[in-house]
């Protein structure tokens, strides 16, 4: 991969050795399952006391529950909870999303304050940042767009067409998924993904924290293995293009992009999950074929369309996307980088 811009001698990859050296690639991943877990619970607080409120507010929820109890027979309640529970508020999965910017801050506090790198070695590098997410926005978008007109083409998608919707939801949706995408963003590629670089070949660390990407969703409706591959091929794309541009920027943008505009443009579930009806602007009839092509409950990314889009997004990166100009390292390598050689010897070549 030396040949494909894509070495060692990256300034965030320079950055984030320069004071540990890291360690074997199984314990980096035992170590993000536990900083991933930290933030998961923090991230759940916010969203269960929102929950529980909305819950208890519901009628006769507490008279079902003491009813149930008396007759030692809770499935009443559980049937009834059941019911409520699918047909929760959209300002829930607002507050979820917006609660995700815990796990950012716990990734963040975890590789500045424990692994001793700074911020930029994240990836979360000031120089044109603005821009970088713009751009990254627009790929995003285009994914999308390329997506949905391959299912058109293969029957995986019959009819889209103009609903009714809610302006000021899908604001706060879009400013959600820009938080959400980021989280992700920011603990699989800026922390795993550069971590594991220390000590591990590069394109082993860009293979592994994809495919924790990937398992991370393991639990949404529908995860099977066509959205398994998927959402590796999406961590990978993501992966690639923050080695290629040396920051996290565009990639948080293409993550945010690409789930708003599933969801909340096309109403398509994201990665499983169901948006509710008044805060998508399309409404897209899913065709009559085999879930190959419509992604079944999964959505969109459960389809063969968004493989065969990610596979060839992955190969211009690969093969026609330059780096970036500030994307190289002329400094001296780091002392700890002894047994790898220089740049120019770097480990991805072997």
């Amino acid at each position: 991969m030396n040949g494909f811009g894509i070495t060692r001698s990256i300034p965030m990859l320079c950055e984030a050795r320069e004071k540990k050296r890291g360690h074997n690639w199984s314990i980096e991943l035992l170590i993000f399952l536990l900083v991933f877990l930290i933030g998961s619970i923090l991230e759940s607080i916010p969203v269960t006391i929102g929950t529980c409120i909305w819950l208890f507010g519901q009628e006769n929820i507490m008279g079902i529950a003491i009813e149930s109890a008396a007759n030692n027979d809770m499935s009443a309640y559980f049937d009834k909870l059941s019911d409520i529970a699918s047909n929760m508020p959209s300002w829930i999965m607002i507050v979820t999303l917006f609660a995700t910017v815990l796990l950012t801050l716990i990734c963040i506090f975890f590789c500045r304050w424990v692994e001793k790198r700074r911020v930029p070695s994240m990836g979360l590098r000031r120089h044109n940042a603005v821009m970088e997410y713009i751009v990254g926005a627009l790929m995003g978008i285009v994914l999308v767009a390329l997506s949905i007109i391959l299912c058109v083409f293969t029957g995986g998608i019959a009819e889209v067409s103009l609903k009714q919707f809610d302006v000021g939801l899908l604001a706060l949706y879009l400013i959600g998924y820009m938080i959400q995408g980021m989280s992700e963003e920011v603990a699989c590629r800026g922390y795993l993904m550069v971590s594991m670089t220390r000590r591990n070949p590069v394109w082993l660390s860009v293979i592994l924290s994809s495919a924790m990407f990937s398992l991370l969703h393991i639990a949404n409706p529908g995860f099977g293995l066509m959205p398994f591959v998927n959402i590796f091929l999406t961590g990978l794309v993501f992966g690639v293009y923050v080695l290629k541009r040396g920051n996290l920027w565009g990639a948080c943008a293409m993550h945010s992009f690409w789930n708003f505009f599933v969801g909340n443009v096309f109403g398509i579930s994201v990665s499983g999950t169901k948006l509710s009806e008044n805060t998508t602007i399309l409404q897209t009839a899913v065709g009559g074929g085999a879930d190959l092509w419509t992604g079944g409950e999964f959505g969109l990314e459960g389809s063969l369309c968004v493989t065969i889009v990610m596979i060839a997004a992955l190969a211009i990166e690969l093969f026609v996307m330059p780096a970036a100009d500030d994307g190289r390292f002329d400094a001296p390598v780091p002392a700890s980088d002894a047994e790898f050689g220089t740049p120019a010897q770097d480990i991805i070549a072997e």
